[in-house]
């Protein structure tokens, strides 16, 4: 089961939840960056379920950032690209530092908002990874902090990726996925897109009115596929 660890990020004291398989040397490890919802009961699931599948899981605080009383819809204010980035590194950093966990063997993935952070720490510590999982990940084409927008550093990105986008949502919108997949295209860049219809924003998210069963599970499996493809 996750559970609430201690993590420093820098000279920041945060925390992360975090699991191990329970069985297993040389695991390998995902990092999970979240979505608007932070460490939250969807955010838990994902950590545990992917222990269950035998991976070491950590998802970093990123909300670490927020000054105290600053609500979520303020979070971009605060929050920032180069921030996020030093979360990733160092939760990854907390997998390698695991006995039983491969750090050669390391994944990112993410939904909505850490869809998004997916593909900055994808671009941004590319010889971290080994494959990546971006669910719905919007503004990709804007910036957040000092550094250029996502899609201007997908050239940087030097592993597979996979997509996961509902066709009526409107961030990223059907013209952004396209968008996004040529450009990958463009770069060379290994990676599969599943997209799915009567599906919005937050398909996958079971605590959402936007939940959708049938495209939540389909892109799960077909993440697991994938992820152990490029780890296993």
């Amino acid at each position: 089961m996750a559970e609430t660890i201690d993590l420093t990020i820098g000279t920041v004291q945060t925390t992360a939840l975090a699991a191990l398989p329970a069985e297993g040397a040389s695991v390998p490890g995902i990092v999970v960056t979240f979505h608007r919802g932070g460490l939250d009961n969807f955010t838990s699931w994902l950590v545990d379920d992917l222990a269950a599948h035998g991976y070491a899981a950590i998802a970093p605080n990123h909300y670490h950032a927020l000054p105290e009383g600053v609500s979520l819809d303020d979070r971009r204010d605060h929050l920032t690209d180069e921030q996020m980035t030093l979360d990733l590194e160092t939760a990854a950093d907390w997998l390698a530092a695991q006995g039983r966990v491969d750090g050669a063997r390391l994944a990112l993935i993410g939904h909505c908002m850490g869809g998004r952070t997916t593909l900055v720490g994808l671009a941004a510590i590319p010889e971290r990874w080994s494959c990546g999982c971006d669910w719905y990940g919007g503004r990709i084409f804007s910036t957040m902090g000092n550094v250029p927008s996502p899609a201007d550093r997908l050239g940087d990105i030097a592993c597979p990726v996979a997509g996961f986008f509902g066709n009526d949502d409107m961030n990223p919108s059907a013209d952004d996925v396209d968008r996004l997949d040529a450009l990958l295209t463009g770069h060379g860049i290994d990676h599969e897109f599943h997209r799915y219809d009567d599906a919005g924003h937050a398909f996958m998210n079971f605590e959402s009115a936007s939940y959708r069963e049938a495209p939540s599970q389909d892109s799960w499996n077909k993440a697991l596929d994938f992820l152990g493809r490029h780890l296993n």
